[in-house]
């Protein structure tokens, strides 16, 4: 078999396993229907912290303001930098990152975990990936794959913000 062969069928594996990878929930006539609450159209959204098109799936996340106002964001990163640029974070009604495992599922960041592995880039090249940070076989699975560090959403926002050179004096007093 030649390489081009192998590569097909390794890429047509992956798609088909991609599609178990898909939340469901059952309805009460034993039907299953998939759910997702990833709102992001990837390829034409626009990144509210770097005015780019939204491309990545797995990647992403939301603030939602208490207006309804809604800023999407293409990574963990963008939301953490938007997060720490804003002078109106009492009006913050639900901040949420898309979980990798699922896909098309967003999470409170205080559910998630987030792991730093220069082996799984993220998009804007801080190498953060939120996992759910109830799922144990995932962090496991991931950890294996791509070794790193995992963190708290307190922890990204330092790294953000030392890496990016954002002033996070406040932050930092109400972290210590």
């Amino acid at each position: 078999m030649d390489h081009k062969a192998i590569v097909t069928i390794f890429v047509m594996g992956l798609i088909l396993l991609g599609g178990c990878n898909q939340a469901s929930e059952k309805n009460n006539d034993d039907v299953y229907r998939y759910t997702n609450s990833v709102d992001i159209e990837y390829g034409s959204d626009i990144c509210s912290y770097t005015n780019d098109v939204i491309e990545t799936v797995r990647y992403g996340g939301k603030i939602t303001m208490k207006d309804g106002t809604v800023h999407k964001f293409m990574s963990v990163e963008c939301v953490a930098g938007f997060y720490l640029e804003m002078e109106n974070r009492d009006e913050i009604e639900r901040l949420e990152i898309v979980d990798f495992a699922h896909g098309q599922k967003y999470l409170p960041v205080d559910e998630l975990t987030f792991l730093k592995s220069s082996l799984r880039p993220s998009p804007n090249g801080m190498s953060l990936t939120a996992i759910d940070n109830s799922n144990e076989k995932m962090k496991d699975y991931i950890y294996d794959a791509y070794p790193g560090e995992f963190h708290t959403w307190y922890e990204v926002l330092e790294l953000v913000s030392d890496q990016w050179n954002i002033n996070h004096d406040e932050l930092k007093a109400s972290v210590n």
